[in-house]
């Protein structure tokens, strides 16, 4: 190498034989992609290139350039300047010399160009003109297709591609809000601005400079989506577009749910999931059927894990935050043989923390551990497990109301929580995939994911509006409860490009099967439970309960109602009424509850023209539920035959089979999903957009006991895509339209199945059971031949529910050091339909979700603006989430028509018939903001402030009995971080 005046040329070793693409066509590429006008295009170019096996690891610039010339045997001219204390993420595998050298430069704000076969020139990039010429701006580099297929994914080469990583969507180092590319939307790797629906990402970036280390947190900053406090402080629902989103990719793969509730109260994913273990976290709003299959036009989210770097990096984090949050992330990666072939990545992490209100906390540990194998620069096999243990005492519904609707202006703090309180969560994931190209072109992969979850509840809670007479009302409740869940998804993909009458076209094909499955779940008594023949008693000697439902039998000397009563305005959890009652036993249990969803799609991606594309999907989906059920015997008859499914000569708490189901629907998507998109300019992107829906109601019947057709509907989207050549920013905006139809209804003449008395009253059995006579004369037990499943039922298609509204974002860099994630979203659902009632008609089907949603998080990086000093190492950040009103509708007793509580039952009366309420969250702004700093090379401290201004608010409510959840008061959060 040669040194002169600051220019520093490279020797060229001309005793071997130069691999390489002619200067002619880098030339035509290079004003194709700057000019818009595709002379020569990428794909033509690279099929006369051949590829080098690249071997550049990540550090220092001048060192990579200089392995790059010796590999590529080329000659490279350039200022030392312009690459002065510059870093870069190197390059690996079997590439071209453009795209090595692209993926060397990414991010550094270099650009190159051949001069010649064996001479490249490096300079700056420039935009503005320089003495009345205008400089070219950067080659974009295409993605890991390698012949520029699948749209502008090659943009992540500017964007993502410089920590190392061979997954090309990973934003890990890369200090940005956006993504160069996404795989939510396509299966294959394909930028925002081509991706013809609302897809979203939030990066690693964001994930550490809001401190968002779960699930839940995530979802809660996601634009387009708004959420709901579940049963207990531990679960959230989550919307999009007026429905609940539930469906969770891993890595791209087939979706796991979180609606086991639909399969029945034994089954249940819980979403206790940390971000430690994932680089970035992408959301797709609207219908995603074509590769998920059945479901709600909601959305979907995928989660991409970390993944092994081609050097060494040591990560250590720690927070110590308000309400003795503590937490600590040790992430480690490196080669570990084979030439850097074999590289392993593990994520260890502990967190403790207490809640805002009374009692409750939580603590979790997590193990993440990842291997990935080059069994070839084009075969790529990674294999890992991830073991999640958290043990919480959780706060259940939440608080009460007045009878009349009233708030009752608790503090922040008050929760009913019980000390012994308990839900135990073990979750376990193993995952493999194989990739493996083909020429340049093609790919196929191959998925895998096992999880299970299994946890453990005891929980007190109080129920019960407040009598605003004698400020009584709540009381005890308890539940016990053991979950399981095993769902195995497993996918298969090819995508590839092709060329057809002079253009490039793509197309994705696949497979996959998710087996979801809450066998092995128990489902209990409940733990407070008081009759008149054995009242409820705390504990020895202590008062004892009586509830007879007004028969006016409970002994003299008990109280009524049947459990604790709970002061809410002065509550104790450790008054001797709350001792934590004896377990209940079991009542029923489900070998097997789940269901098997397998899918085959096939995603068509035409360009008739330059500018013109047409995105055309089809799918095939089969839906099969499976269902088996034990009981267990509380009493034995004294007659009888025995049999499997009953108690006849068993004892007290032995099994007996209950039923099982087993159904199947099919469906293939017609019309196919289409999109039409069309590239107004370089930057920016038109487009049109129709997917189906089809969304499961196989637990419901008609009269021949057979399942009803799934719920149909469309999703139709059209939009603006923009983005800056480099895909640094992007901004998008949609306006949106959805509608389901083919609900079940019960059939109109529902009464005149039920089996009568000779004078026409209504048969009951000895258990209060009546009868449903289905068409063939069987006469079924409430309608319900099994738990999950009720006759009789007919489709509706004169009522719709219908979902409209628009999304805007923001997301990237909008000059050196700003980064800029900002999204506005409205939303309105209604009933259409004459079939609906006047209390529904042309009203919203979802009151709880605001029509209007506002997200936005910003910083600047005053050193990465050019700030020198002491300002370089600060980096500022501040953010706000607000929405408009949201309301649940409920009922409530007018003021001043509240009677003192009933002498025989202690339930409170109201004088008049409830009135309809509203129960509102109001709209409100919340604040927050970040300070961070560079100690030095290695270490940062930073200071989160989560509500600034201190809002006080309710996040969600339910109703006057329970449900109503306060928004977390002003949080403050330090952190340490070093990087080595």
């Amino acid at each position: 190498m040669a040194r002169a005046g600051g220019l520093i040329m490279t020797k060229l070793n001309t005793a071997r034989r130069r691999r390489a693409l002619t200067a002619s066509h880098f030339v035509l590429a290079l004003a194709a992609a700057s000019m818009g006008a595709a002379v020569v295009s990428p794909a033509q170019a690279q099929d006369q290139a051949e590829r080098t096996t690249f071997a550049i690891p990540a550090g220092d610039l001048d060192r990579a350039l200089r392995q790059f010339s010796e590999q590529a045997r080329v000659q490279m001219v350039y200022q030392t300047a312009i690459t002065a204390g510059s870093r870069t993420g190197g390059a690996r595998g079997a590439l071209t010399d453009a795209e090595a050298l692209g993926r060397v430069l990414a991010g550094t704000g270099l650009t190159f160009s051949f001069q010649g076969e064996a001479t490249v020139t490096i300079a700056a990039v420039q935009t503005v003109p320089v003495d009345g010429e205008r400089v070219l701006g950067p080659v974009r580099v295409e993605g890991e297709t390698g012949d520029g297929s699948f749209g502008r994914a090659g943009q992540a080469a500017g964007v993502n591609g410089v920590n190392g990583s061979r997954d090309i969507t990973a934003t890990e180092n890369t200090g940005s809000f956006t993504s160069g590319a996404l795989t939510i939307g396509s299966k294959a790797p394909r930028s925002i601005q081509e991706t013809p629906q609302s897809v979203s990402v939030i990066t690693g970036e964001r994930l550490e400079q809001q401190n968002i280390n779960d699930f839940t947190t995530a979802l809660q900053q996601a634009p387009g989506v708004s959420f709901a406090q579940g049963q207990t402080s531990l679960e959230t629902s989550f919307y999009s577009r007026g429905f609940e989103i539930t469906s969770i990719q891993i890595d791209g793969g087939a979706p796991l749910t979180t609606n086991f509730a639909q399969l029945g109260p034994g089954a249940a994913y819980f979403t206790q999931i940390d971000l430690s273990q994932y680089d970035h976290v992408e959301v797709l709003r609207g219908a995603a059927g074509l590769f998920n299959g059945y479901g709600d036009p909601s959305g979907s989210i995928n989660l991409v894990r970390k993944k092994p770097l081609d050097r060494e990096q040591l990560l250590l984090d720690t927070e110590l935050g308000s309400w003795n949050h503590y937490r600590t992330m040790l992430d480690v990666t490196a080669p570990l043989a084979l030439e850097g072939h074999l590289r392993g990545r593990a994520v260890f992490t502990w967190q403790d923390n207490e809640q805002f209100y009374d009692l409750s906390e939580d603590q979790k540990s997590l193990v993440y551990s990842i291997l990935e194998l080059d069994l070839s620069p084009e075969s790529l096999v990674t294999v890992g497990v991830s073991i999640t243990s958290q043990d919480s005492v959780p706060w259940q519904d939440g608080l009460p109301r007045y009878l009349t609707g009233r708030e009752l202006d608790l503090p922040r703090h008050r929760s009913f929580v019980f000390p012994w309180n308990r839900w135990e969560f073990k979750t376990t994931e193993i995952f493999g995939s194989f990739s493996q190209e083909f020429g340049r072109a093609w790919t196929a992969k191959l998925d895998l994911t096992y999880n299970t979850q299994d946890s453990e509840q005891k929980l007190g809670f109080s129920s019960g509006a407040v009598n605003p007479v004698n400020l009584t009302g709540p009381r005890l409740f308890g539940r016990y409860n053991s979950f399981s869940s095993e769902q195995f998804s497993v996918e298969a993909t090819l995508s590839g490009a092709f060329r057809l009458f002079g253009q490039s076209h793509e197309v994705t094909l696949g497979i996959n099967q998710s087996d979801q499955n809450g066998g092995g779940s128990t489902a209990y008594g409940p733990l407070v439970v008081s009759s008149s023949s054995a009242p409820y008693q705390p504990y020895p000697g202590g008062p004892r309960f009586c509830d007879d439902f007004g028969a006016g039998s409970c002994p003299a000397d008990t109280l009524r109602p049947g459990s604790p009563p709970i002061n809410v305005f002065d509550f104790n959890p450790f008054d001797p009424l709350f001792t934590e009652p004896a377990s209940s036993i079991p009542s029923q249990r489900y070998p097997e509850l789940g269901q098997v969803q397998s899918v085959a799609y096939l995603n068509l991606r035409l360009n008739p023209f330059e500018r013109l594309h047409v995105d055309l999907g089809a799918r095939w989906s089969r839906l099969q539920f499976k269902y088996a059920e034990e009981r267990f015997c509380e009493t034995i008859p004294d007659s009888g035959t025995p049999s499997p499914t009953n108690c006849v000569g068993r004892n007290i708490g032995d099994p007996y089979v209950a039923g099982d189901q087993f159904r199947t629907q099919e469906r293939l998507s017609w019309p196919p999903s289409v999109a039409l998109s069309y590239d107004i300019s370089d930057r920016l992107v038109g487009y049109l957009g129709y997917t189906d829906i089809y969304q499961d109601q196989s637990s419901f019947l008609d009269g021949d006991l057979e399942s009803l057709d799934p719920v149909t509907g469309e999703n139709y989207e059209i939009g603006l895509k923009w983005a800056t050549p480099d895909g640094s920013l992007n901004a998008t905006f949609s306006v949106y339209h959805i509608e389901k139809r083919g609900f079940a209804r019960q059939e109109p003449d529902f009464l005149s199945r039920v089996r009568r008395n000779p004078n026409g009253s209504i048969f009951f059995d000895s258990n209060r059971n009546f009868f449903v006579i289905v068409n063939d004369g069987t006469e079924v037990p409430l309608g319900r031949p099994d738990p999950y499943h009720v006759c009789c039922y007919v489709q509706r298609t004169d009522r719709s529910l219908i979902s409209e509204g628009l999304d805007f974002e923001i997301a990237g860099e909008l000059r050196p050091g700003w980064q800029i994630s900002g999204s506005y979203t409205f939303n309105e659902t209604i009933n259409e339909g004459e079939s609906f009632g006047p209390d529904e008609k042309n009203l919203p089907f979802l009151t709880i979700q605001p029509e209007h949603l506002y997200k936005m998080w910003t910083s600047y990086d005053f050193g990465a603006s050019g700030a020198r000093g002491w300002l370089a190492n600060l980096i500022v950040s501040a953010g706000v989430n607000g929405q408009s009103e949201a309301y649940r509708s409920g009922s409530t007793c007018p003021e001043d028509q509240v009677g003192q509580p009933d002498p025989l039952t202690g339930e409170s009366l109201c004088l008049v018939d409830l009135v309809p309420f509203a129960f509102t969250v109001e709209p409100y702004v919340i604040v927050s903001g970040r300070l961070d700093y560079k100690l030095n090379e290695r270490w940062s401290a930073a200071l989160n402030v989560e509500n600034i201004m201190d809002e006080t608010y309710y996040q969600s409510v339910g109703g006057v009995s329970s449900g109503n959840w306060y928004g977390a008061p002003r949080r403050f959060t330090f952190s340490l971080r070093s990087k080595w």
